[in-house]
Parts: C-alpha cells; structure tokens; sequence
C-alpha cells in the first residue's frame, strides 16, 4: 500500500478540526507520529482513534517512513465492518460523554453493544 496524504498533529483538537472540516470530503488521511526516542510531540494513539470514531472513521495500516516517524492511515469506516472490543467501548464512552457526532453515530445507530 502506498503512503497517500500525510497530516501532522499534536493533539486531540487539531485532529478534531481537521475531522470537522474533512470527514465528509477526504477518502484518507496518513498520520504521521514521531518515534518515541525522537522525543517530538505527535498525537496520543488513543486520542486520534477516539476522534475518528466520533466523526465515523476508522485506523488501519501502519507505515514506516524514516527512522523517526511512521505514519497511520484513517479512513472512513465500511458500513459493515466489523467493531473490535476496544472501540466497542470506546464508542459506549464517547456517547455517554457527547462527543460523537451525527456522523459517528449512523454507523451503529441500530447496534448495542455490552461491555
């Protein structure tokens, strides 16, 4: 697979703002993170996977680009994928929390899940 377009974020709302102004139109993104032993600042793991659900995207393939960086890819999620138990409850917190946004939502409006 091939590295598509890259986005460098240092945290949670950045990420969010770009959710908010490209979820709809972006068939991908590329988040580059910084190697620990880089000591440079990239978004939590965690952080840019909860974002993404809220907005109804998914993580997938990781890629090595150089000795400091790697970058992850977001996309859209597939209207029948399959949800891991960690997004399960991801996804059961953000909604009791309002985070998630009508986007989001559509994708499991008719699914419960139980923790």
């Amino acid at each position: 697979m091939k590295l598509g377009k890259t986005l460098y974020i240092k945290n949670r709302e950045e990420w969010r703002r770009w959710l908010e102004k490209n979820h709809k139109k972006e068939p991908e993104i590329w988040l580059v993170y910084y190697k620990k032993h880089t000591k440079k600042s990239s978004i939590p793991y965690n952080d840019a996977v909860e974002e993404a659900l809220c907005f109804g995207w998914i993580d997938s393939t990781v890629k090595g680009i150089d000795g400091e960086k790697y970058a992850q890819r977001f996309s859209p999620r597939k209207p029948k994928s399959n949800w891991s138990e960690p997004n399960k409850e991801r996804i059961e917190r953000l909604i009791k929390e309002g985070k998630m946004t009508p986007a989001g939502l559509v994708f499991f409006e008719n699914k419960t899940f139980s923790t």
